[in-house]
């Protein structure tokens, strides 16, 4: 909405052309005067729904580095939305949409209703806003930032929120509109939440308004979107303006982002604020400010980048145009990827330094500990000075870039005390100001002094000789500065356990004490170790000790170990081992090498006066050809360590040789093992021609493998053994092959072993085979093989063939000679005999064992009969509706009455592919028929069948019937229904449909023509339509006219369906089209143009309810002026009244006015007001009163109060009548400028 524009609907005034209105001069001087009158005038601002469509001439859009967007035209939308707003300052219901004006509200007609276009600031992407704040002005070129639901301060944003992610531009919704009609809807049902605004219930918008605001207060409001992903953390950050300030992170979902920063400050990619920032940057960056000038800001700092902005993202004034202190709130009607901005700042502060000086003083300087110093600048500016322990002279520190006019307190809280050091601490100041660039200072005084000490001495006795040693002498020898300051003996009595310790107190803090042991108590019996001895220095307050330890030992002494090896068998033994072990922990291991005879001895010194030691042999050296007797001397191999004195162990072992012994071991081997009888082995052993030992063996019958027929101990080493078999085991039918072993040598300690080996077999057996030939087809087969194949141990023992000729018949027989006894014969038929014509069951029988010497019987029979045929039953589909039919059943029946088959053939409904079906085994000669019991013809597709003739199944061979279904599909039909609705229905025109079906009409093109006034819904169908054809309707003539509109609901394509009527239906709802009406004011008569203002009063509907507007013509008007309302509903009757004639004490009016007048659908009515003017007379000319004012009409507010405000709003009605007739006459006729917004 303009500046100036009215509340209620602007008419278009069309004035009569009085010479003197044209005067320049005159006009110039009304202007000039009227323009003094109103320039204190402060107008109050009504309702400003529509965006100023230019910004002031010759100037740029103003916005800042925060400026997003910036607003650049209207959108969709509708102008003149007559309605109401409830007073400022109240509140209002929201539970449903109101059925009428409510009460007390004030009535607005909204100059433009619907999406205000915005544009980029720095880019050229657009994005569609609603106004969300209907009582403040905008204009193009003003620019909007990014801002929060909290900041905008806008009651019931959430549902503005489910609005905008339901309705038009997010969406194609409220449907059955165009876009103006559906932005229009969209902003006035917004209102209603953030203003109250209510549509005038006549006017067409009210029901799809209501409709959308009931509907979001049932959904419920929605959250406030996420902010647009572009942030810098922290908002604000503080820094010396010596310094750099940050770091600022700046992230966003954008892959570059633009930072800048004020005038006179810099932007770093780095700590130190060395490197520039290159621009863009990506998200996540770190940034940090430098102060380039010195100023201490602070410094805005901005992030740019482009990115998401959801749905219901608010905007706001970036308050950046001069003169313009506030500017409609708006919100983003729809998701759009736009430049947005997040913001922080740097703040910067004057700085100076502070230099703290510590001053080490005092003989104990250098034996402080450490010290610790603090200086308190306030919060962020807490320093701590660390001194080292020992630390002289005046270590200082200056503390940088604190702030100038800061207090810091200076403390001590660790002062470097110890034990033995004391201080006195001064610090001036404690408290100093930071001056600005340069450094204040402070020094920290310690004077340091020592304190004084005690010196111990003790002494500790131990040692398994403690008690054994003689007298102790220690000496203590202590100096200061080079001066002895004590010199003393302490004397220790032998034989002394534990010895008392000895204090000195009153030493000198720092002095040196030498403590040694001039005697120790040693003897040639016993031996000691010293440990403490040297210098320690006294500490001040506390006390140091000398602590020396006497470690007292006895001398050790010596153990020899002696091995002897003696015996036969001396020479002979493996290694021998002697394990030493001692009481005092010493051990030791001796070793005396294999095959050694000669004596060895080893020594063990140093061992402990007292230790007993025990000899073992843990390794005695007998192998398998010796034996040993072990004697230790003294026995148990224990003994006593005398002190420095030695003692001996003897270990004699004495070896004999071992005899051996001979194993002997019976194998059984042979296919006949097991089977024989008991087996005797003898064995004689010599030695120098004399027997020295035998014995003999049995071997139980039946044994099989590999058995120990036992062993012959006792031989002496070097004899010779032989084995005989006197007893073979052999028997009539087992025979026996033997092998003796070699005679064998006997080894000392040693088992030898010989084995007997007896291989067993038997005698072979016969095998007779018997062939029977049998059957239907017996002497119609082809030759017979028959084979024989024995194994024994799983190797084959036997193999023959036997040949019978073609056409035997009978029993035939076969004889089989010498296979091995025990052997498994497996008879089988290779060649049957069996031919294309003749078939063979055959009946082999089980394996067969042989005995030794035995006769075995065996039969195979063969069964001949003749091989039947097949039958192969074929099903075929065919046709366009193939796969579409029912289930098929097919019935197959071979033989009289099916008695060789009879069987069912069942075809699942949907099959399309060639189904066949094998029926084998049937006899030669069998005639076989197949029907159709089950054809699979449905409602929607019919058949044709063809079924080839009965078959005769031949020998060995097949025969195949074949049946083929062709299928179709029943053809379809359209019905196209034209459905009539809405107020206007029977006073349309023609309407004229257009049927296609198949690509461009090739089916089916036709025309349907429904007569002009038809009122009831009208169906044409069409039949016989191929199945799958999609078919289209179109409308060619609405039925619109002049006086009635018509809204289409066309009808989708639509496919035809098989033995089915598809429905096609084209919706048309009529509505009258809205009319006008002209009031026109006729002036006339002598006195015309001498009268004083008119008012007239237009009211359309009961009591007003359409419009009930007042039309003011400025005094002094002339001819005639005319009036325009707009959209009024079909048949609203209208009345116009004068409530100001114009009438004055000099001038006088007679009225004529029209009777009720009714809108026509589509046209214009008019009513027309005729005043005649005529002077008064005035008996004689004399001065007369200011004429009083004609009473006037209830105007909104001006915002001036009392007589002077009347004062201001005549003479602005003055100008604004005179401008107005300048601006009416300039634009009177363009239908373009009457779309704009009145200024």
């Amino acid at each position: 909405m303009s500046r100036q524009q009215s509340r209620v609907n602007r008419p278009r005034h069309r004035f009569g052309s009085a010479a003197w209105i044209r005067s320049p001069r005159f006009r110039s001087a009304l202007v000039f005067l009227m323009g003094l009158l109103l320039m204190a005038v402060p107008l109050a601002a009504p309702a400003r729904a529509a965006v100023d469509p230019e910004p002031t001439r010759n100037e740029l859009p103003a916005s800042d580095a925060g400026t997003d967007i910036v607003i650049t035209s209207l959108g969709e939308g509708r102008r003149n939305v007559p309605g109401a707003l409830p007073p400022a300052g109240t509140t209002w219901p929201i539970n449903a949409y109101p059925a009428s004006i409510p009460p007390g509200y004030e009535s607005e007609t909204v100059g433009f209703a619907g999406v205000i276009n915005t544009q980029e600031v720095d880019g050229t992407t657009t994005a569609q806003m609603y106004c969300i704040d209907l009582r403040t002005e905008t204009r193009v070129g003003i620019g909007y930032e990014n801002g929060t639901w909290d900041e905008s301060n806008v009651p019931n944003i959430g549902y503005v929120n489910r609005i905008l992610n339901t309705y038009y531009p997010s969406t194609n919704l409220p449907p059955g509109t165009n876009n103006n009609t559906k932005a229009a809807a969209v902003q006035a049902a917004i209102w209603f939440f953030t203003d109250g605004y209510v549509v005038n219930p006549n006017n067409n918008l009210y029901s799809t308004v209501a409709s959308i605001v009931n509907s979001t207060i049932a959904a419920g409001p929605l959250e406030e979107p996420d902010a647009p992903d572009i942030s810098i953390t922290p908002a604000t950050a503080e820094a010396a303006v010596t310094g750099v300030a940050g770091p600022y992170t700046v992230t966003s979902e954008a892959d570059e982002i633009t930072v800048t920063v004020d005038d006179g400050f810099g932007l770093f990619a780095d700590a130190a604020g060395t490197i520039p920032l290159t621009n863009p940057v990506a998200s996540g960056t770190q940034v940090w400010v430098r102060s380039e000038t010195g100023g201490t800001g602070p410094a805005s700092i901005s992030a740019r980048a482009v990115v998401t902005v959801p749905t219901g993202s608010v905007y706001l004034y970036d308050g950046a145009t001069p003169g313009v202190d506030a500017a409609q709130k708006l919100i983003l009607a729809d998701t759009r990827e736009l430049s947005s901005a997040a913001s922080a700042t740097a703040s910067f502060f004057e700085v100076g330094s502070l230099t703290v000086t510590k001053s080490i003083e005092g003989p104990a300087a250098g034996s402080q500990d450490a010290v610790v110093i603090s200086i308190d600048c306030g919060p962020g500016y807490q320093f701590t000075f660390n001194i080292p322990a020992g630390s002289t002279g005046t270590p200082s520190e200056t503390f940088n870039d604190i702030p100038a006019g800061t207090v810091c307190t200076i403390a001590e809280p660790t002062d470097g005390t110890n034990a033995s050091v004391a201080v006195s601490t001064t610090i001036v100041p404690t408290a100093v100001t930071i001056p600005s660039g340069t450094a204040a200072t402070a020094t920290v005084t310690d004077t340091y002094t020592f304190t004084s000490g005690t010196l111990v001495v003790t002494k500790t006795n131990t040692g398994e000789a403690a008690g054994a040693q003689g007298e102790v002498t220690i000496s203590v020898v202590c100096t200061l500065d080079g001066a002895t300051v004590l010199n003393e003996t302490v004397t220790i009595p032998e034989g002394t356990l534990t010895p008392e310790a000895a204090e000195f107190p009153n030493i000198a803090v720092g002095s040196s004490c030498a403590v040694t042991e001039t005697a120790r108590g040693e003897s040639t019996a016993v031996a000691v170790t010293v440990e403490g001895e040297g210098t320690v220095v006294v500490p001040p307050t506390g006390s140091v000790t000398a602590a020396l330890t006497n470690t007292y030992t006895f001398n050790p002494g010596t153990l020899a170990v002696r091995k002897d090896i003696t015996g036969a068998g001396a020479g002979r033994q493996g290694v021998v081992t002697l394990q030493v072990t001692c009481s005092s922990g010493a051990s030791r291991t001796i070793t005396i090498p294999a095959g050694t005879t000669e004596p060895t001895t080893e020594e063990i010194s140093g061992l402990p006066a007292g230790t007993t030691c025990t000899v073992t042999e843990t390794a005695d050296g007998a192998t398998t050809e010796v034996s040993v007797s072990t004697v230790i001397d003294p026995a148990g191999g224990a003994i006593t360590i005398p002190a420095g004195d030695g003692v001996e162990v003897t270990v004699t072992d004495t070896y004999t040789v071992n005899p051996g012994a001979l194993l002997v071991n019976k194998s059984i081997a042979g296919p006949g093992a097991g089977q024989q009888g008991e087996v005797t082995l003898e064995v004689t052993c010599t030695l120098e021609s004399a027997v020295v030992a035998e014995g003999s063996f049995t071997v139980t019958a039946g044994t099989t493998g590999t058995v120990p027929a036992g062993t012959l101990t006792g031989i002496p080493e070097g004899a010779s053994c032989a084995v005989t078999e006197p007893v073979t085991g052999e028997s009539t039918e087992i025979g026996v092959v033997v092998d003796l072993p070699d005679s064998v040598t006997i080894a000392a300690g040693a088992t030898a072993t010989a084995t007997v080996t007896d291989t067993y077999s038997q005698n072979p057996g016969l095998l007779r085979v018997t062939k029977v030939i049998a059957g239907e087809a017996a002497g119609n087969q082809d030759a017979v093989e028959v084979d024989v194949l024995c194994t024994l141990g799983g190797e084959t023992v036997f193999f023959e063939t036997s040949q019978i000729p073609a056409g035997e018949t009978g029993e035939v027989g076969a004889q089989f000679l010498n296979i091995p006894a025990g052997a498994s014969c497996a008879i089988t038929e290779p060649v049957t005999g069996a031919t294309e014509f003749v078939q063979v069951s055959t009946d082999l029988p089980a394996e067969v064992t042989i005995t030794p010497g035995g006769i075995q019987d065996a039969t195979v029979t063969n069964t001949y009969t003749f091989t039947p045929g097949t039958l192969a039953v074929t099903k075929e589909f065919a046709g366009e509706a193939a796969g579409e039919q029912g289930e098929v059943v097919l019935q197959v029946t071979c033989g009289p009455d099916g008695s060789v088959l009879d069987e069912t053939v069942t075809i699942p409904a949907g099959t399309a592919e060639t189904v066949t079906r094998n029926f084998e085994d049937l006899p030669a000669g069998t005639e076989c028929t197949v029907t159709e019991t089950e054809n699979g013809a449905t409602t929607t597709v019919s058949v044709e069948t063809v079924i080839t003739d009965p078959v005769t199944i031949p020998a060995a061979g097949g025969a195949e019937v074949t049946v083929t279904n062709t299928y179709s599909f029943v053809p379809g039909a359209l019905a196209v229904t034209k459905a009539f609705a809405g107020e206007a229905v029977g006073q349309q025109g023609e309407v004229v449909l257009q049927v296609t079906c198949g690509p461009d009409g090739s089916v089916l093109n036709e025309t349907v023509t429904i007569a002009a006034g038809t009122e009831e819904n009208v169906t044409t169908t069409f039949e016989d339509l191929p199945v799958g054809t999609e078919c289209a309707v179109t409308e060619t003539a609405t039925g619109a006219t002049t006086e009635v509109s018509v809204t289409t609901e066309a009808a989708e394509p639509v496919t035809v369906l098989a033995a089915q009527t598809v429905t096609a239906t084209v919706t048309n709802t009529y509505s009258f089209t809205p009319g006008t009406l002209v009031v026109t004011k006729v002036i006339t008569g002598e006195a015309a143009g001498r009268q004083g203002e008119v008012v007239l009063r237009v009211q359309c509907g009961p009591e007003g309810t359409v419009l009930d507007e007042t039309v003011s013509i400025p005094a002094g008007s002339q001819g005639d002026v005319s009036t325009g309302f707009e959209g009024l509903p079909t048949g609203t009757e209208c009345t116009v009244a004068e409530t100001a004639g114009g009438e004055s004490s000099t001038v006088t009016v007679v009225a004529d006015l029209p009777d009720p007048v009714t809108i026509p659908a589509g046209g214009g009515a008019e009513a027309t007001v005729t005043n005649t003017y005529a002077p008064v007379v005035q008996p004689k000319p004399q001065p007369a009163p200011a004429p009083a004012g004609p009473d006037r009409p209830n105007l909104p507010s001006t915002g001036a109060n009392g007589a002077l405000g009347w004062l201001y709003a005549g003479a602005g009605l003055l100008l604004a009548g005179g401008l107005a007739m300048a601006v009416s006459r300039r634009r009177s006729g363009s239908a373009e400028e009457e779309a704009k917004p009145q200024e």
